[in-house]
């Protein structure tokens, strides 16, 4: 599905990306994550062909994606941030998409408005909208496009509890139809309940982690002692005068005898991980 190899971007002379090389498989959902200004959303401009990048190589569907009218039905950008007209109303924004997207969703975009309670709204300006509720919209775009290849960036920006679990909802939901979703996002807590891999930008430009969450879920245990040894492929080692604190890989856990061990959640290993990219 999507390939890339020593991919570089830099913006006046800051180096973005400088080098990025990964392959991901078609389906499922997979994270993007990385701290602030690493380069998420550029090297999902760039998957998604509105970026050129300065080198190496982008794959998509066995095609360049940048400019590449071949791709145009078969990838979708959406994000708080995609830049619908202000003038247009809600609902000229998704009689847009229904006609920009063969494969579109009507039933399902009309599911998203109702459980969004966005129907009050439709009517309404974009640039009058709130920004959670223009989340919203580019999230109904997003999901309801039907492309193959779905690409989000922060989606849920600006939406309260209750909405970021209906967009979870819908993703999954659509998720069982053999699309792919990359997804940048900061939510670990809440995004880990659905990923099925995560790419970790580090904060050299590269690919820091590639991790298929069915490799991991079990690998780690929560360990804590007054005086904790250092052990091999430990993760976010804590120290203090009371008690230390790391994830441990489980197949260590027998050398560590006065050691508390605990389950360690999928989301604390991926925070751990991230924090050491």
């Amino acid at each position: 599905m999507i390939t890339t190899t020593d991919l570089t971007k830099s913006y006046k002379n800051k180096d973005v990306l400088t080098g990025v090389t990964f392959h991901l498989e078609q389906g499922g959902i997979h994270g993007l994550l990385g701290r602030n200004g690493v380069g998420k959303s550029t090297l999902l401009g760039i998957l998604a062909g509105q970026i050129k990048a300065d080198g190496g190589t982008a794959e998509v569907m066995g095609y360049a994606p940048f400019d590449n009218a071949d791709l145009m039905d078969e990838v979708v950008l959406a994000g708080v941030d995609t830049p619908y007209p202000a003038a247009w109303s809600g609902q000229a924004i998704l009689q847009a998409a229904a006609l920009r997207y063969p494969r579109w969703d009507e039933q399902g975009a009309n599911r998203l408005v109702g459980d969004f309670a966005l129907e009050g709204m439709l009517d309404t300006k974009y640039s009058a909208l709130s920004r959670g509720q223009k989340a919203m919209m580019g999230i109904i775009v997003g999901l309801a496009s039907g492309a193959p290849l779905t690409l989000l960036d922060e989606p849920y920006v600006g939406l309260d509890t209750h909405n970021r679990r209906v967009f979870y909802q819908h993703l999954l939901e659509m998720s069982n139809s053999g699309r792919t979703f990359m997804m940048a996002t900061h939510h670990i807590h809440e995004s880990a309940k659905v990923l099925d891999s995560f790419i970790i930008l580090g904060r050299d430009g590269k690919v820091a982690r590639h991790v298929h969450v069915a490799d991991i879920a079990d690998e780690y245990v929560l360990a804590s002692a007054p005086d904790l040894d250092e052990v091999p492929g430990a993760l976010a080692l804590r120290r203090s005068p009371e008690l230390d604190r790391a994830l441990i890989p489980r197949a260590e856990a027998a050398n560590l005898p006065g050691a508390r061990l605990e389950n360690a959640d999928l989301d604390q290993i991926i925070d751990a991980m991230l924090e050491a990219s």
